[in-house]
């Protein structure tokens, strides 16, 4: 969505003619503002730690508070954005060893999904998996950041359930937030979207092989890859 000036959260500029009068859109303007916001954290123009000013957006953008206090709720829920009582809605921030250890996390369960899951294993099940891709590929193609995301993290969560431990499952839910900001970062590190969807094709073939060194290897490929694109592009 380019209908928001980037500068619109530091200073105050002329707004678009298409917020000047009524938005003819299929989206909501709250979707429009989310995904406008979104955009900013993931590309870095909205840095960690920096203060997200309501007041300032709504001038410059020539709109009511009330849609960009609901993008900022979305991404509060996300975990991109953190509010904090009297002092404001801030970028969540995290240190070298945070990413570090979210990384390691999810590359110790998600080996441990990818053993128990194998003794009950279907075709079925990959299927499912590679529907996913098959999705990430069609958001990504049509520009839909926001929703490829979702279903990178969901190709990730479906393979902590196919382990049909309770635990692992949990333990998956308990970092979502992180695994959400992490992903949304990674995202941007490649050429393009589309390239970032492709990406897990590899997973899906060494899954059909049903092979449980190639699933390892695969996976421990692709989310090593992902911790090393963060690492040498993200700023902590």
């Amino acid at each position: 969505m380019n209908q928001f000036p980037s500068s619109a959260l530091n200073k105050p500029t002329s707004a678009p003619d298409s917020f000047v009068t009524p938005l003819v859109d299929s989206k909501s303007l709250s979707e429009q503002v989310t995904e406008y916001l979104y955009k900013l954290l993931v590309s870095g123009e909205l840095k960690a730690g920096q203060r997200v000013n309501e007041a300032e957006l709504a001038r410059t953008l020539r709109i009511s508070r009330n849609p960009i206090r609901e993008a900022i709720r979305k991404l509060e829920e996300r975990g991109l954005l953190i509010s904090s009582p009297r002092r404001g809605t801030f970028v969540r921030s995290f240190s070298e060893s945070d990413i570090q250890d979210i990384f390691s996390f999810r590359m110790a369960l998600e080996e441990f999904a990818v053993r128990q899951a194998l003794p009950h294993l279907t075709d079925e099940d990959i299927d499912g998996l590679a529907e996913i891709v098959s999705h990430m590929e069609v958001a990504a193609k049509t520009g839909r950041e926001m929703e490829l995301v979702e279903r990178d993290i969901a190709f990730h969560q479906r393979i902590c359930e196919l382990s049909r431990n309770t635990q692992t499952i949990r333990a998956f839910s308990n970092i979502y937030a992180e695994i959400q900001i992490s992903i949304s970062l990674v995202e941007h590190r490649f050429a393009t979207l589309e390239d970032a969807a492709v990406d897990h094709w590899p997973i899906i073939e060494a899954f059909r092989s049903k092979d449980e060194k190639k699933i390892i290897e695969a996976l421990r490929f692709h989310i090593g890859d992902s911790w090393k694109r963060i690492k040498e592009a993200y700023s902590y």
